[in-house]
Formats: C-alpha cells, sequence, structure tokens
C-alpha cells in the first residue's frame, strides 16, 4: 500500500461523526452578502451589505472597485445599515454618483453619507423615529431621493404606507432634517419606485389588503414633476399617474421589479398569462407586450418579502437586450433576453445552480459586467464579476479550495407522489411534490453495518420560500455528523408557477403537512433512511408545518424543533404585524368567521395528539412571531409530560444574527436530537435543559 493511501473510514453510529462543519465556524463564516448595488453614475463602482454576527448581527457597507478592487468598509461600528419596513426589510440603501443614502436600524433615521469624503452620516427627511424608510432611488439631480416609508406614529398594525421624496441638502446651511414630500399614499403598500434616466419618468407597483404583492399588485408610472431653484429646496409631486398593469384585471395578476431601459422603455416581470413570472414591457404605443416569444414555464423573479429583488436589468450600449436569472426545476440560470427579437439565449456558468441579485456594471474599458451573487453545492455564495462573454472572476467571498469536499453532502433534486385535500366537492387528487436530498457525508466516518441514518426534514418558512442547490454550511452540519437530510418545496414553494404556490389558499397546515410528511415517508420507504429515527425543523412558517406535522401526524416523527414557529393561528391572526396581518385570509379564511379552522388547524390546540419531543428557539423581539407562540406551546408540552426544551435569546428578531446565539442554537438542536434518538454528538456541547427528561 502506498504511503501516502487515505485512511478507511471509521464506523461511528450516525449523528456521532466529528465534523469540520462546527457550529462555531458555521457562525463565524455567517456573515451574509446582500443587496449589491452598482453606482450608475460611476458604473466601474460597487457596493453591498455585509451582516456581521461576531459584532451583534450588524449590517455594514462596503463598496470597491468591480476588477481588481480591494474592499473599503464605510460605516463604522455606531451604524446598522437596515430598516424594519414590513418587519423583513431589504433596500436599505442607494447610491448614485458617490452619494448613499441608508437606512439606520437604531432609530430607522435616513441618513446621506459622501463616499468621496471622510464626512460622517448626516441625517435628513422627517426626524421621526416612528417613520421607517427603505426602495431608496436617488434623483440624478442629486436634490431628492424617492422611497417608501412606513408610518408607525399612530399604529403598528395598520401602519399607512407611502411613495414620497426627501430633499437631499445641497450645503451646509441646508443640512438637517426636513419634512418628506408624499407623492403617493392611495394603497395600504408600495414598492420599488424607479426613476427613468432620460426624462423625470417613475414607475412603481402597489397593492392592498387582503392580499400578498405575490397575489395581485398594479403597476403605475407617472411624471415626476419638480420645483426647485439655487435657494430652496425641490418640492416634487406625481402628473398624469395612470395604471399600465395588474389592477381590477381578471385574471389577477402579480407586477415586479419596474425598469426603465436607457431608451427610456419601462420593463417588467408579471405572471398574468401563465402564471410564471415573465418578463414584459411598454411598447411605443403604450400596449404591454410580453418580452419573449413564447411564455417560459419557469419563474423570472422571486416572491418579494424584502424589498431590493433585482433578477432583471437592462444592459447598457446594448439597445433592447436585458440580462435576466430565472428558475427552472429547482435551478437558476442566467440569460440575455432581445426584447425586440423576443429571444433568449441562455449564458454559461461556472457550476452554479442558485443566483442571488444582480447588477449591471461596467469594466474600466467600459465592457459590461453582470455583478451578481451566485453559488453552487460546493460552493458557498459569494460575489462575482461576470463578463457576458461567459468568465467569472471572484469578487470576495470564500475561496473554493477552502472548503475540502470529502465532507459536502451534494443534493439531487427528487420528485415524490403527495395527496392533495379535497376541495370544491372534489376527492382527494394524487400529485407530485418536489424536494433536494442530501445523504451523510464525512470521508472520515461510515455508519455500522445494516444501520441506517436519521433523517431531518427541512420547511422552509415563508410559506412562499424555495429550497435551492446553492451550499449551505447549516445543512452540511447536519449531513457530516451522519445525518440525511431532505429540504422540501412543498405545495405553497415558489418557483414552480402560481398554481403550485396556491395549492396551500386556504390550506396552510394541511397541503404542507402532507408534502413533508410524504417526503420523509418516501425516503423511508426507499430504504435510504431509518422510518424510526425521521425528525423535522422550520423556521417562521416553516416552524409552523413543523409544530402541524408532530401535532397532526404523530404516528410519522420522532422528534423537532421550532424556530420563532407559529403554534396558534389565532394569535398570529389577531397580533401579527401590517405586512403579514391578512394574509391568513388566503391561508386559512377571513377571520373571526372562519375562527373554527384557525382553531383545528393550530398545534396549540392539538397538544393531546402529540407524542414526541420538541425544542423551540425564539427571540425575545420578534415582531412577526410573538414569543408567545413558543412560551405557550413548550408550556403545554411541559404540562402534559412530553420532553421539551425552550431556548430563548434576548435582542434577537425574527431569526438569529448574532454570534453566540446561532452557535447555540445549532450546538443546542444537535444535543437535543442526540438525547431522543439515542446517539452522543462528538461536539462539545453545553447541556440544554430538557423538562420532563
Amino acid at each position: 500500500m502506498s504511503s501516502d493511501a487515505k485512511p478507511s473510514p471509521a464506523v461511528a453510529p450516525y449523528g456521532s461523526w466529528r465534523s469540520p462543519f462546527t457550529a462555531s465556524a458555521i457562525a463565524s463564516s455567517a456573515s451574509a452578502i446582500s443587496l449589491v448595488l452598482v453606482d450608475k453614475a460611476r458604473p466601474t463602482t460597487m457596493y453591498w451589505l455585509e451582516s456581521r454576527p461576531s459584532e451583534g448581527g450588524r449590517y455594514t457597507l462596503l463598496t470597491q472597485s468591480i476588477v481588481n478592487g480591494s474592499a473599503r468598509e464605510l460605516t463604522s461600528s455606531q451604524w446598522n445599515v437596515r430598516t424594519a419596513v414590513h418587519e423583513y426589510g431589504g433596500g436599505a440603501y442607494a447610491v448614485h454618483d458617490g452619494l448613499v443614502v441608508f437606512s439606520n436600524w437604531s432609530d430607522q433615521g435616513v441618513y446621506l453619507l459622501d463616499t468621496t469624503g471622510d464626512s460622517e452620516p448626516v441625517r435628513i427627511g422627517t426626524c421621526d423615529n416612528k417613520m421607517r424608510y427603505a426602495a431608496f432611488t436617488i434623483h440624478p439631480s442629486k436634490r431628492f431621493v424617492v422611497c417608501v416609508r412606513e408610518d408607525h406614529r399612530e399604529s403598528d398594525i395598520e401602519a399607512p404606507a407611502a411613495l414620497v421624496a426627501i430633499p437631499l441638502p445641497q450645503t451646509a446651511d441646508e443640512s438637517g432634517p426636513t419634512e418628506d414630500i408624499v407623492l403617493f399614499n392611495a394603497s395600504d403598500f408600495v414598492s420599488s419606485p424607479v426613476l427613468s434616466t432620460r426624462d423625470n419618468e417613475i414607475a412603481f407597483f402597489a397593492w392592498n389588503h387582503p392580499d400578498m404583492n405575490w397575489d395581485a399588485t398594479t403597476l403605475y408610472r407617472a411624471q415626476l414633476d419638480i420645483i426647485s431653484s439655487a435657494a430652496q429646496l425641490p418640492k416634487a409631486g406625481l402628473r398624469s399617474l395612470k395604471i399600465v398593469a395588474g389592477g381590477a384585471n381578471d385574471p389577477r395578476e402579480s407586477v415586479y421589479q419596474p425598469r426603465f431601459d436607457n431608451d427610456g422603455m419601462l420593463h417588467f416581470i408579471s405572471d398574468r398569462d401563465t402564471g410564471f413570472w415573465n418578463p414584459y414591457h411598454v411598447d411605443a404605443k403604450g400596449c404591454v407586450v410580453a418580452s419573449l416569444a413564447e411564455p417560459i414555464y419557469a419563474e423570472f423573479a422571486e416572491p418579494e418579502w424584502q424589498f431590493g429583488e433585482s433578477t432583471f436589468q437592462p444592459i447598457p450600449g446594448r439597445g433592447p437586450s436585458m440580462v435576466v436569472t430565472y428558475r427552472l426545476n429547482g435551478v437558476s440560470h442566467l440569460g440575455i433576453l432581445n426584447t425586440t427579437t423576443h429571444v433568449l439565449e441562455e449564458l454559461p456558468v461556472p457550476g452554479w445552480t442558485a443566483l442571488g441579485n444582480f447588477q449591471m456594471g461596467a469594466s474600466r474599458s467600459g465592457e459590461p459586467v453582470l455583478v451578481l451573487s451566485a453559488g453552487g453545492p460546493a460552493e458557498k455564495t459569494a460575489i462575482y464579476a461576470y463578463f457576458l462573454n461567459g468568465i467569472a472572476t471572484k469578487v470576495c467571498g470564500v475561496e473554493a479550495s477552502q472548503i475540502d469536499t470529502g465532507y459536502v453532502s451534494v443534493p439531487r433534486e427528487i420528485v415524490f407522489e403527495t395527496r392533495l385535500p379535497a376541495a370544491n366537492g372534489e376527492k382527494e387528487a394524487a400529485a407530485n411534490a418536489y424536494a433536494f436530498y442530501y445523504a451523510p457525508t464525512n470521508r472520515d466516518f461510515r455508519g455500522p453495518e445494516g444501520e441506517l441514518p436519521p433523517l431531518l426534514v427541512l420547511s422552509h418558512g415563508g410559506p412562499t420560500g424555495a429550497a435551492d442547490t446553492a451550499f449551505k454550511p447549516r445543512v452540511q452540519y447536519w449531513t457530516s455528523r451522519g445525518f440525511a437530510v431532505v429540504d422540501v418545496n412543498y405545495g405553497g414553494s415558489t418557483g414552480y408557477g402560481r398554481a403550485y404556490r396556491e395549492r396551500l389558499y386556504p390550506q396552510f397546515g394541511v397541503v404542507d403537512v402532507r408534502d413533508c410528511c410524504a417526503a420523509a415517508l418516501h425516503l423511508a420507504d426507499a430504504g435510504l433512511v431509518d422510518r424510526r429515527r425521521l425528525s423535522i425543523m422550520g423556521g417562521s412558517a416553516g416552524g409552523f408545518t413543523t409544530l402541524a406535522c408532530l401535532a397532526f401526524r404523530p404516528e410519522v416523527f420522532a422528534v423537532g424543533a421550532s424556530h420563532y414557529g407559529i403554534s396558534d393561528l389565532e394569535v398570529l391572526a389577531k397580533e401579527t404585524h401590517k405586512f403579514e396581518a391578512q394574509y391568513p385570509v388566503h391561508l386559512v379564511g377571513p377571520y373571526p368567521s372562519e375562527r373554527k379552522v384557525y382553531v383545528e388547524r393550530s398545534p396549540l390546540h392539538a397538544v393531546g395528539a402529540l407524542a414526541c419531543p420538541v425544542v423551540f428557539f425564539q427571540g425575545l423581539e420578534d415582531k412577526v412571531v410573538p414569543p408567545n407562540q413558543a412560551t405557550l406551546m413548550a408550556q403545554a408540552l411541559r404540562e402534559k409530560g412530553i420532553r421539551v426544551a425552550h431556548v430563548e435569546f434576548a435582542g434577537e428578531q425574527h431569526g438569529f444574527r448574532k454570534y453566540e446565539n446561532i452557535v447555540r442554537a445549532l450546538e443546542a438542536q444537535l444535543f437535543f436530537f442526540g438525547r431522543i434518538l439515542g446517539f452522543q454528538p462528538a461536539d462539545d456541547i453545553e447541556p440544554v435543559v430538557i423538562d420532563n427528561e
């Protein structure tokens, strides 16, 4: 045997394998990159946000040259570039010609920063901490910024939304807060204002309760009138406001991402014809025209839980050409669409299967460059500069060589049969659902002969989220320890069109539960996992699905973990925030007329049937899912005598952003699962208090 031969894997029980994907390593590398922007006036310069778990989850703003640049941090530790609009935020800053406008988390104020000098940010707009701002766009004149404002002065649950203009100071004498100028406030919600570079035209979309933006929106365009002089701050208003798409049309459509190209043509994404989000534009006659020769049953957009989505952009200097991303069969693709010839040309990508938001920039020679976040099954998402000839250069992110593929489980899509509930007098019907399966993978270990691995089912949030095949360290945390994992795209998920997404209407707690259980049993029947050791976890809406699976299908799972999950739909209907205040109308039914259904579907009211242990993780400042949701459920299980653990995190909102809490949540769940499923983790973990043990 050669001296460099690799040793045979050691035999050890599944779940007990030692892994390089430690909770500490995952928390340290959890600094997520988001909202990549390019300064259109200086197209060789890019900006992005980076979360810092080691700094309490703070979001900081960085910039650098797109090609051969080095990063420069623009916001010091006192600033947190994050907005609370819709509670989920997004769109927290904008940039134009070196000027940055951003929202600061601690006071939700709007600040102006000149990146060309060394000055500190200056607060602008209405100086009231009850106001929240997002989706900024700076006017080319640099005299004002247009954005979305949410007014919480009188109410959180009914906070009025408006499109506003905020004057930007031109001199030192003009610095300081000013009054916002309301441009549009005729809808419950407004989003995504964009300005034409050729004239003062503006476009945006809006929608009303009880719809979410993926249900039905209205696209508007108008002239932006500006009254300004050197001696006064500008005033602005809308003129010739008209509806472009959506509105009262039947069937309803979801319109997203308005864009003006360099010729002033308006483009957008809509699901009007097929139920799949496809690109459209407005021609010279004002008619809406499909940009594709034939519709594609693929999604060119994602549900906009956060502001700032960008899945297509005009190519400067290329006439009617757009760069687009689209999701087909769970995999993201990149292409160039000519809106005149209606031809879509797919672009080659270097092993990427998941593409995030992107922007168009330029090299120093003026060549168009796509700046995007992208990743694959064995490479963590990073920012790339992608030249349209197919050459891609990593701008920032983890190098592929830093990830040892001997510990990486590569997913494969599985299609499995599920049952759709009876509706409109029809019988139940068989249908397909989708998931990504990860086998246990660790080059140093294998399981004992004749033993099958435990399975962890992931139920994503949203519930319109979608599982994809991008490298996920938190999935590898489990697979490298000997778990099989299945990431389920249950009915209600995005990526498969409106009809699949609306399978969940009004069957939340039924369709998702059936699909997650069917995925687990499918893998058990195939002999891939241990039928006696099926587990499930989820966060937010996925936490509800997890708890509903445990309560209403107690024969399937042995243990579960709820991360800030919903346990009582009735409490959610009464106490949640404005953005989702009427979402349950579609998911369950109108409240209180359908109160009986809310009670029947709530895991809290089905504790009598729940027979397996559960661990709960909850942020105490969560405004999306109130902390009492976990408290009530944990107490009910405690009183019933079921093993339960309840871990709370002070200072955390909806999701965990602090280093120490990310570590604790991962390790505590592994410890809890080990106690229940009968394995001893290799990690040195601080024990979790388990009641009724």
